[in-house]
């Protein structure tokens, strides 16, 4: 085969891939709808206390940590099994929402969810990784992102009504969305891979001897993912220090996902349409629309650059919040929705340097690797975050928070600026 004939095989390859990655989009779009929506239905339709809201939260985050382990099984083949293995735990197992009667049983079941939801991005990025050229996967993401959040904003409106005319319909809602969702994985898992790779189900794990299996084995089994990340950034600085300024942004972000739930149910009051309005609806058609725009942003230049942009954007977030506590003559709706939207505006390119941005460093193959580590990394801000969002919210009250976490993803920016500048020096062009 020539190599012209190698550059058609890859250019059909990317445009089947395009075709297929957007339509799993749309159906993550419809998932992604209710899972945002989690903390804010235990909150208002099972009356679930603050603590165990923000536990829910820290169980999220807590559990990105597996990333790390699904990105290196992920490596070693099998890709197509382990993606329907994890929509069946992780998306179909909410049709057992028909069963659930209290927070307690809706909390159980979200940590079954959570334990497969961060095998998503390690895979979807190998997939970009092998079937995108290097100079399109931002736009690739960016294109994604549209689909999704589209889906996402439309849904909203549905949802909203649904959950407003009765808050215990969750209960069939949540089944059909998990269907949905799951048929996005099934879609990833259908994916081809380029003409020579190795495919999931050529994986071969030559046979070992059996051993006994010790206290001490499992530990360093257990350990030795992240020995192994831990080396990556010894290697890789700049990869450590992208890591460094997400962990400072992620601490101000976690810090408000159990404060804002509350924050709406407690303090403003809002009806599930005005907070599915403000959470989704804003939130995503930002993303949406101004997703393929960040992708082309970063494809040109670096995520970097992208990042620290979008960290001091993201500081107008919380400030925002704050005003509903400085102006009560303000409408509460409107107060959700203009934080919301600024939300939205610098997200939407955080979202694209938090889900591909990590491919920026990664060596040849390794894309899925690095975003396993990346996403691992959430867990790390997700069991302090949440924790000190909650501590500052009891002991001072919803103004110190936002005004804390602002100071924060300011901090983030500045750190991701030198470190852009660093990048600048040693390479003028850095391209993503």
């Amino acid at each position: 085969m020539t190599a012209r004939d190698d550059s058609l095989d890859a250019i059909a390859l990317e445009r089947l891939t395009m075709r297929r990655y957007l339509l799993g989009m749309v159906c993550q779009g419809v998932w992604w709808s209710g899972y945002i929506l989690f903390p804010f239905v235990l909150a208002k339709s099972l009356l679930a206390p603050g603590w165990l809201v923000t536990f829910t939260v820290i169980l999220e985050s807590a559990s990105m940590v597996l990333a790390i382990y699904w990105g290196r099984m992920l490596e070693r083949g099998g890709r197509r099994r382990w993606l329907v293995w994890g929509g069946l735990g992780g998306r179909a197992i909410m049709v057992l929402m028909l069963l659930v009667r209290g927070p307690l049983a809706f909390t159980a079941l979200l940590a079954v969810v959570y334990f497969f939801s961060s095998l998503v991005y390690p895979a979807q990025n190998g997939i970009l990784q092998a079937n995108i050229r290097a100079d399109r996967r931002g736009e690739a993401y960016g294109r994604g992102a549209l689909a999704q959040h589209l889906t996402a904003a439309a849904m909203s409106l549905l949802l909203g009504a649904l959950l407003d005319r009765d808050p215990q319909s969750y209960r069939w809602i949540y089944p059909v969305l998990g269907l949905v969702g799951f048929a996005h994985l099934l879609i990833l898992a259908r994916l081809p891979r380029p003409a020579g790779s190795r495919e999931a189900g050529d994986a071969v794990t030559p046979r070992r001897p059996r051993e006994r299996i010790s206290i001490q084995g499992l530990a360093d089994a257990a350990a030795s993912p992240f020995r192994e990340a831990a080396e990556t950034f010894r290697v890789d600085r700049d990869f450590y220090w992208f890591e460094i300024n997400f962990m400072i942004y992620g601490v101000a972000y976690m810090m408000l996902m159990p404060v804002v739930p509350l924050y709406f149910t407690e303090e403003l009051d809002l009806s599930y349409q005005q907070i599915s309005h403000a959470r989704i609806l804003i939130a995503s058609l930002g993303v949406a629309l101004l997703g393929p725009l960040m992708g082309r942003l970063m494809d040109r230049h670096h995520p970097v650059r992208l990042s620290s942009v979008s960290y001091a954007a993201l500081a107008l977030y919380p400030l925002t919040l704050a005003a509903g506590t400085l102006l009560p003559s303000v409408s509460p709706a409107l107060v959700a929705y203009a934080a919301f939207g600024v939300y939205a505006l610098a997200m939407a390119g955080i979202n694209v340097t938090w889900n591909v941005g990590s491919i920026s460093f990664a060596p040849p193959g390794r894309g899925g690797y690095y975003q396993g580590v990346h996403v691992a990394m959430v867990g790390g801000r997700g069991l302090i975050g949440p924790l000190i969002g909650f501590a500052v919210l009891r002991l001072l009250g919803y103004r110190e928070v936002f005004a804390v976490a602002a100071v924060i993803f300011l901090a983030a920016a500045v750190s991701s600026a030198l470190l852009g500048r660093r990048l600048s020096r040693r390479d003028p062009v850095t391209p993503a």
